[in-house]
């Protein structure tokens, strides 16, 4: 068996309080039976009440709940296997909007470089649905996944720091955010999802590596773009160059050691933008190929619908626990 939408098989967890709250109903019930017959042989103002009628008819109300639960989940019979071809690609855009993007090492400056390269992959990869993530001491989700590609572009284009209140650079926050917000959307569609990440390469966090290796074992493919110059530069802001707490003046340079290795460990890839050498039509192009290469995938080749069957049984439990007394029979022995 296999179902459509496996994600309502989640509510069965419903069924352990249900369960315990039945149960303590049904002791509940036998012991205030048992004070109102003082008789103690059943004899008193209440019949008798059969212990196996009360507990059976509870099991067969909570098990009309599990299959109503289990129809919305699209329970299907089936069988053999067929290649289906999956319908596109959802891309994640992780956008560094930290102050030191504000340096003006290449034109106009690292953060108009970064958006001008995503804007050209999101144009060139076509269908599919984007997202867009932006990242400092914080990540922020400026576009959730959709296929609307003038609001995507709309709202990349409004991608400011002042938009994180808190600086400095986290790539831990910015890839557990990335991947729930992939998660986000319609996972029955199956959509291959890519990463595509554009920073200076200044990190103030932990190790990557059990990030690299989510990655991995997710099968994410993982596209890094470092914008910036190699010689330090200073970092302009509304009030004169960033100083320190010293008051001296912050210096800001491109350092590729944590993309790479980010990048190695996680099987990913790297490209350096430059004004004069851009990298957006080789980031598209990898995008598509690695897209079309796990385009096709396995698939049950037969599917019989269940829902209505195992519908119809829910029914005709529930209506069969509600009628069902918990009375005992009256004993038809003669004396």
């Amino acid at each position: 068996m296999c179902f459509a939408k496996p994600g309502y098989l989640i509510l069965l967890w419903v069924l352990l309080p249900l369960s315990a709250l039945t149960f303590y109903g049904v002791r509940r019930k036998l012991t205030l039976w048992k004070k109102i017959d003082a008789t103690g042989n059943g004899a008193g103002i209440l019949p008798p009440v059969s212990f196996r009628k009360l507990v059976l008819r509870r099991l067969m109300l909570l098990l009309s709940v599990a299959l109503m639960i289990v129809s919305m989940a699209g329970p299907q019979l089936c069988s053999g296997q067929k290649p289906v071809r999956q319908k596109g690609i959802d891309v994640v855009f992780m956008l560094d909007i930290s102050n030191s993007m504000l340096a003006r090492d290449t034109a106009p400056d690292r953060l108009g470089r970064a958006k001008s390269e995503l804007l050209q992959i999101s144009r060139n990869t076509g269908d599919g649905r984007k997202a867009l993530l932006l990242f400092a001491g914080t990540p922020v989700v400026q576009c959730p996944l959709t296929s609307d590609e003038e609001d995507f572009e709309i709202l990349l284009d409004m991608a400011t720091p002042d938009l994180i209140s808190t600086q400095g650079t986290d790539y831990r926050r910015a890839f557990e955010t990335a991947l729930k917000l992939a998660d986000s959307g319609d996972r029955s569609s199956g959509n291959e999802t890519v990463l595509v990440l554009c920073s200076d390469g200044e990190d103030h966090g932990d190790d990557l590596g059990d990030i690299a290796a989510t990655l991995k074992k997710r099968g994410v493919y993982l596209h890094v773009i470092g914008v910036g110059g190699l010689q330090p530069v200073q970092i302009p802001l509304p009030g004169g160059p960033k100083r320190d707490a010293q008051g001296r003046i912050v210096l800001t340079s491109f350092r590729p050691e944590l993309l790479s290795g980010l990048i190695k460990m996680a099987n990913g890839k790297f490209y350096y933008s430059r004004p004069e050498a851009p990298v957006h039509d080789a980031v598209a192009a990898d995008i598509t190929a690695e897209a079309a290469s796990a385009r096709w995938i396995m698939s049950p080749g037969q599917r019989v619908p269940l829902h209505g069957e195992i519908i119809f049984v829910a029914l005709l439990l529930f209506v069969s626990g509600s009628m069902m007394t918990d009375v005992k029979r009256p004993s038809t022995r003669k004396a």
